[in-house]
């Protein structure tokens, strides 16, 4: 179970995580050791914690400076003000607040960068779409350079929403999730999967599927999700945060900020390559990968 090993020490806790995943016995340390990944899991998870550990002590020294009030007044939507208010308050203790930090930068740091380059790299394969987001945005920020964008301007971003869709249609940043049934469950079919089960859904090929998305599901066209496309699809047709109780607790963060970075880009750059559509290669892992990575061109727009 050799793989190359990349210097991010997220990167490489997805890897293992992966392996851990869908090779239940490498949760053993021991069973990791024999493995030879158990060395590289142990310095990712340590780089990971390292870099948590400064930015929460960096918190409670700025905390330590202000007033009580002015801490109470901080925004609670903010998952770091939430967390230290709860330390002070005696419900977390320092651990709590490393181990759910830690989660937080493990399962955003490399899905929402790999949307907003998939989405790029898709609009530069099909110029006709890019366009028509450039046009939008430009519409709304007539000038280059940097530019706030506020979370109303992302309500009004109609035609990049339908874009980020369909790239995490058509590439997922997670291409496969997990689940264990609690009890016997019963599917449309009538074949009942026994409790205690371990489930991979494959959500790569279920967002590609003619059956679901026409006969033109395999490519990218961000018409997919105009309103009388999508309005008789399943709820669960389209799920790259997954769905239900157990989604991504920060899909809707993730959506805001993939679309306040693509708006910025979008504006100051047009993104060209010669790498064709449908010679993608895709490897599915923890987080969809490339075989071959496209390189991107960038032009400076007036």
């Amino acid at each position: 179970m050799s793989r190359t090993r990349r210097t991010s020490g997220v990167t490489r806790c997805w890897a293992d995580t992966n392996d851990m995943c869908f090779s239940p016995w490498l949760n053993s340390r021991f069973l990791r050791q024999l493995a030879g990944i158990e060395s590289h899991y142990y310095q990712a998870k340590t780089e990971i914690r390292q870099f948590i550990r400064k930015i929460i002590k960096k918190k409670l020294a700025d905390d330590e400076r202000k007033t009580l009030p002015a801490i109470q007044s901080k925004d609670k939507n903010i998952f770091l003000n939430l967390a230290t208010d709860l330390l002070r308050r005696g419900v977390f203790t320092l651990k709590n607040v490393e181990d759910e930090s830690n989660i937080i930068v493990f399962g955003a740091f490399e899905t929402t960068a790999n949307a907003v380059y998939y989405t790029l790299m898709l609009l530069a394969m099909f110029p006709q779409y890019q366009e028509r987001a450039f046009e939008e945005i430009k519409a709304m920020f007539p000038n280059t350079g940097d530019f706030d964008v506020s979370y109303a301007d992302t309500q009004e971003m109609v035609y990049l929403d339908l874009i980020l869709n369909e790239s995490m249609r058509v590439i997922p940043p997670v291409p496969v999730v997990s689940r264990q049934t609690s009890q016997d469950l019963q599917l449309s079919n009538g074949i009942v999967v026994p409790q205690g089960v371990q489930i991979a859904i494959d959500i790569f090929h279920m967002h590609r599927s003619k059956k679901i998305w026409g006969p033109d599901a395999e490519t990218f066209n961000p018409d997919h999700f105009l309103p009388d496309n999508i309005r008789d699809k399943h709820p669960y047709a389209y799920i790259p945060f997954t769905k239900g109780i157990r989604n991504c607790i920060g899909w809707r963060y993730a959506l805001i900020s993939a679309k306040v970075t693509l708006a910025k880009l979008l504006r100051n750059y047009r993104f060209s390559t010669s790498f064709p559509f449908e010679d993608l290669y895709f490897v599915e892992d923890i987080t969809m990968k490339l075989k071959t990575v496209p390189l991107l061109e960038l032009q400076k727009r007036n």
